[in-house]
């Protein structure tokens, strides 16, 4: 089966980057599925990629909504009530917890796979500091943020996180929302960053004061993973204090609009995304790229408009943060590969930006 294959290889993935408890719940995933029919049937048949559409992640974030939820005793215990470092539960409870979740639930969880993911990482928004910083040194300027997939718009709030950066902490250092990958590489130069605006996008916005829609964002957190899930309870609470402004709509119509704006003097325009690109079809991806081109042509010194994208690589084995500046000068236009990232901003490898 396919999903068996890909499952496989996400639990590989996920032992990689040091999740344990994933990785095994993904094996044992694999193990069970084909005795769920209907769950089976569904998987099998999917149209798209398995891959792209992250149904994997779509699959576990189902049971850990279930097990959020009250809905699958067993599971529950299992799944959730178990932080970094803790024994991994035995597999054979775990696999008939997870199998009676399958056969159970499965109209719940086939209804949950069918949509896409929704997530929204804050520990990602560290390389979009540190690139900001990197230019701030060259230019100080204040600058306008414009998010594609902002999500809940968590990520829009960043100017109210802390951020550590190597020894240093910038932004909001007494803030509840810690920002702090393990730094590796070199460090962007010092400098504070001055936010003007930063407004994003989205088919679906959540509300960071609905708390459907933040139980939602919350089965996306892998388990065992405790600090991820605190970092995004402070992130929510504290959107409840300063709302975000989330657009809805079309990520390429919204940007084309927002670049058509005038743009003031001395102030840099930032359009910003973090594993987004892959839920955009291709013609929508080809619109983007072809509107940040035409409005990077008129850009100057005093006006220039930068792009941050925080992606997988096409193969999908590594997540790379891409910088592109249109400034009118030498090199305007030009894709910099500015670090590595985990898929998680758990850590940065930077490069800078040449």
């Amino acid at each position: 089966m396919r999903i068996q294959r890909q499952l496989g290889l996400e639990a590989v993935k996920a032992e990689a980057l040091g999740n344990r408890l994933a990785a095994l719940l993904m094996r044992v995933l694999a193990r069970t599925v084909p005795r769920a029919p209907e769950l089976a049937r569904l998987l099998e048949a999917w149209p798209g990629d398995l891959a792209a559409d992250a149904m994997t992640f779509r699959l576990c974030s189902g049971l850990h909504a279930l097990a959020r939820g009250g809905g699958a005793a067993g599971l529950e215990v299992l799944y959730r009530e178990r932080g970094e470092g803790a024994a991994l539960p035995d597999p054979a409870a775990l696999e008939n917890a997870v199998l009676a979740a399958l056969s159970d639930h499965a109209a719940m969880l086939g209804a949950w796979i069918a949509h896409p993911t929704q997530t929204n990482e804050v520990a990602r928004v560290a390389g979009l500091v540190a690139v900001l910083m990197a230019l701030d040194a060259r230019a100080a300027m204040p600058c306008e943020v414009l998010e594609l997939g902002a999500s809940a718009g968590l990520n829009l709030n960043f100017p109210h996180y802390a951020c550590r950066i190597g020894a240093r902490t910038v932004l909001a250092a007494d803030s509840p929302v810690m920002l702090a990958p393990e730094w590796r590489g070199g460090l962007p130069p010092a400098h504070e960053v001055a936010v003007r605006r930063a407004i994003g996008v989205d088919l679906n916005p959540l509300d960071p004061a609905r708390p459907g829609d933040c139980a939602q964002l919350e089965a996306y957190v892998w388990p065992g993973e405790p600090a991820r899930s605190a970092r995004l309870a402070a992130a929510l609470a504290l959107a409840r204090r300063h709302p975000p402004r989330v657009c809805v709509g079309q990520a390429g119509d919204w940007l084309t609009r927002r670049l058509a704006e005038p743009q003031p003097a001395g102030v840099r325009r930032v359009v910003f995304h973090s594993m987004v690109l892959q839920y955009l079809d291709p013609l929508e991806r080809a619109g983007i790229a072809a509107t940040l081109a035409a409005a990077g042509s008129r850009a100057r010194p005093e006006c220039p408009l930068v792009h941050v994208g925080m992606e997988w690589r096409a193969d999908r084995q590594a997540v790379e943060l891409i910088v592109t500046v249109w400034d009118g000068g030498p090199g305007s236009g030009e894709a910099r590969l500015a670090a590595h990232c985990h898929p998680y901003g758990e850590w940065i490898d930077w490069h800078g930006l040449g």
